[in-house]
């Protein structure tokens, strides 16, 4: 709002009287004693006890920067002071400027207001002045706002915002007045309001507030352009006001409107933008056709002959046993090149122009994490980055009261907002994601999970990795690994697996570009792709991986950074089947959506690409279901030797078998083996604490131990793939009991 919005002040007109030598400071108090028994204003207190005269008062107001428009208004007797008070009060209720409102009351003529207007006209002051001159802030204050402004740019309210030194209300009000703008009200009944279509409203960041006969108020962010005026006036018919909002005010207000319009985005828009992406139905009709039609082949040919069905089936699983081995040994070698994965110095980090950083959304999906969410808070108070230049927004579903109000008790930065995500089916995270994305104001996003610890300077190193990469390079991988790897047996062995997969394994299939299984957390993403391709598929319970094939379908590419974000691992093995199930249901679920129409995928994906895809996406939960088939087969061989298991291997596929058996398995183990001893040899060349010593390894020799419950769970997941393809398994955190912590992050 511009000058004509802002209210008077008793206290302050006094103030400033007498810095300028108009009043003493005892004319003052006995003014203010005045105006209270009288219930009156202080200008005419001051007038009435004879302090100063009509015309030095009018005088003094007509030559002060901070007279209100409704001050001098006042003075001139063109509005009363009932008048006065229903405008401020009507403005403070409904919002607006207080020159349209009081034309719309018929309190004073345009003209009037305009010649008003016209003696007030001066040069706006800096902001930060502004409000150092109104008593809003301190000196120092601004000062100390103006150096985080030198330092690391930035909108010098943001600044003032984040350090708490003034209210948003305070702070809006005098952006208000240098912008000429209205402000928001807080009174707003939007049921009878006729409101923006969608896609109008998200272009410009514009809600309608109210209604009036002549025009239509705006709440807006910033001052909109004299074009979207225009356009927004053809639309709704009438000339617009603009108030401005302050980030909550805004985001509270486009939640009364907008809220079931983005509930019904987060969950259908994927499947109205790109229905071939999405996993709302589970199998097509052609799938169940054709799965049909294989189930009835496989039980004809097992009722002609049943040796030679099985040992053509024999066969080809263990050619598929070697191509896996075979593959993921040289996609791990490939991951231990040197320059496999982005690295950057702490002088390049250190070397980071602030100025030049963007703001960068984090996205933070919680459900029942009241136990541990604080931890995260604190980190990202602490990450390196600068802090006005955050936008994070916690996602805490609707009916997770203990989360909410364990939220609402924290005395959040202006930086964080949590976003309350509406009730409605699936329950999933990708949805919740989908939800915060829509508001999102970064350039980039990552998502973190509750449990998290992200090494300090990870956002910079994403920056510098983004700013070094192609435009075609739109997702960077950061590495996860678990700083609880001490707690116990299974989070040694699940340690292993993650150390193996983000140190060696994701880093070789980017190097070889063939779609990559992108991790659930910590990943990094332009926003402007994520906004092309859909965001993530609500329905799809491993989303990640997802994303990472519709990724590559778009030739776009991927990148690791060499920083880690440290888990928790789950110490239960009821919790760890619970989550293991989910993945591998999810791995599931991504191969039967783009194998709707294997031979587009194919022309999608390429040759390499579509290799990769079978051996990434089917080979992960394929594997875990077979290899009970084969273990079993050799329990019964070494009980019974039973003649019929060793003709389902004669000649060469006995020795391919034997090979498989000893030298595959023997591969596998290794290359969980190395995963931590790459992890250990990384921290040791950079003389930082580690995670872990490298005793960590031997327990890689455990692994088989850990594919037998791998198998649980991918049973699990192939019943749930037909009875609850949607359903969201929550994993629950905070289960670690504290002992032989690796604090590393953080």
């Amino acid at each position: 709002m511009s000058n004509e919005t802002s209210a008077p002040t008793r206290v302050r007109i006094g103030d400033r009287m007498v810095q300028r030598g108009f009043i003493t400071n005892d004319q003052l108090n006995q003014a203010l004693a005045y105006q209270k028994e009288h219930n009156t204003l202080l200008g005419q207190a001051l007038v009435e006890l004879n302090f100063v005269t009509p015309e030095t008062l009018l005088s003094f107001l007509n030559s002060d920067d901070s007279a209100t428009i409704g001050e001098k208004m006042l003075t001139m007797n063109y509005i009363t002071r009932d008048q006065l008070y229903f405008i401020l009060d009507y403005q403070k209720n409904h919002g607006g400027r207080f020159g349209q409102i009081g034309i719309a009351n018929g309190f004073f003529t345009e003209e009037q207001l305009n010649q008003v207007l016209q003696k007030n006209k001066t040069a706006k002051p800096r902001l930060g002045d502004e409000l150092v001159k109104r008593g809003l802030i301190t000196q120092e204050d601004l000062d100390r706002a103006l150096d985080i402004q030198k330092r690391s740019g930035g909108r010098l309210g943001d600044i003032l915002s984040f350090l708490g030194v003034i209210d948003d209300n305070e702070l809006y009000r005098a952006l208000a007045d240098q912008q000429e703008l209205g402000r928001a009200g807080i009174e707003s009944d939007l049921k009878d309001v006729t409101s923006l279509p969608y896609d109008l409203a998200m272009k410009y960041k514009a809600i309608v507030l109210r209604e009036e006969e002549k025009y239509v108020i705006l709440l807006v962010q910033e001052k909109l352009s004299p074009e979207a005026v225009k356009e927004l006036e053809n639309v709704l018919g009438k000339p617009v006001e603009q108030a401005i909002a302050s980030p909550s005010e805004y985001f509270n207000t486009w939640e009364q409107v907008y809220k079931e319009k983005e509930t019904e985005e987060s969950v259908f828009g994927l499947y109205e933008d790109h229905p071939e992406n999405s996993a709302i139905v589970t199998f097509t009709t052609k799938q169940i056709i054709t799965m049909g039609i294989l189930v009835i082949l496989l039980i004809l040919c097992f009722t002609l002959n049943a040796y030679r069905t099985t040992l053509v089936l024999v066969t080809i699983f263990q050619l598929m046993y070697l191509i896996m081995a075979v593959a993921k040994f040289y996609i791990v070698m490939t991951g231990t090149r040197n320059n496999a994965q982005l690295q950057f110095t702490e002088e390049e980090i250190a070397a980071v122009d602030e100025k030049e950083l963007p703001v960068y959304t984090i996205l933070i999906p919680v459900y029942k994490e009241a136990e541990v969410i604080s931890h995260l808070i604190r980190r990202i108070k602490n990450m390196d980055y600068p802090k006005h230049k955050l936008d994070v927004r916690i996602l805490l579903e609707e009916d997770d009261l203990e989360t909410i109000q364990v939220i609402n008790q924290m005395k959040l930065p202006s930086c964080f907002t949590p976003v309350i995500v509406p009730y409605s089916l699936p329950k999933t995270k990708p949805k919740a994601c989908n939800y915060g994305l829509i508001g999102a104001r970064g350039e980039y996003i990552v998502i973190y999970d509750a449990e998290d610890r992200p090494e300090k300077d990870q956002l910079k190193k994403a920056f510098l990795a983004f700013k070094q990469l192609p435009d075609d390079y739109v997702c960077l991988q950061a590495k996860l690994n678990y700083f609880n790897s001490q707690q116990n047996w299974l989070t040694k062995l699940f340690t292993q697996e993650y150390s193996m997969w983000f140190e060696l394994l994701l880093v070789g299939i980017m190097q070889i570009r063939v779609p990559i299984p992108l991790g659930g957390t910590s990943n990094h993403f332009r926003i402007s792709f994520l906004k092309q391709v859909g965001g993530w598929d609500p329905f799809n319970v491993t989303e990640d991986a997802d994303l990472g094939v519709r990724l590559y379908k778009y030739r776009y590419k991927t990148a690791v950074i060499d920083s880690r974000t440290w888990e928790e691992a789950n110490s239960s093995l009821p919790n760890w089947i619970r989550q293991r199930s989910r993945w591998i249901k999810g791995y599931m679920q991504t191969f039967f959506v783009h194998m709707r129409d294997p031979i587009k995928l194919c022309r999608e994906l390429g040759f390499r690409g579509m290799l990769g895809y079978i051996a990434m996406i089917f080979g992960t939960p394929f594997l875990p279901l077979i290899n009970p088939l084969f273990w079993l087969l050799m329990i019964i061989w070494i009980v019974t030797k039973a003649w019929w298991i060793q003709d389902l291997f004669p000649g060469l596929l006995f020795y391919v078998a034997s090979t498989q058996l000893f030298v595959g398995n023997f591969i596998f183990i290794y290359m969980n083996m190395c995963g931590s001893y790459y992890v250990v040899r990384d921290y040791a060349l950079k003389h930082e604490r580690q995670p872990f010593s490298y005793s960590m390894i031997r327990y890689g020799l455990l692994t088989p131990i850990y594919w037998v419950f791998m198998s649980i769970a991918a049973y699990k997941a192939l019943f749930q793939l037909f009875a609850k393809p949607f359903y969201w398994e929550k994993t629950q955190h905070g289960l670690n009991t504290g002992k032989k912590e690796s604090e590393v992050s953080a």
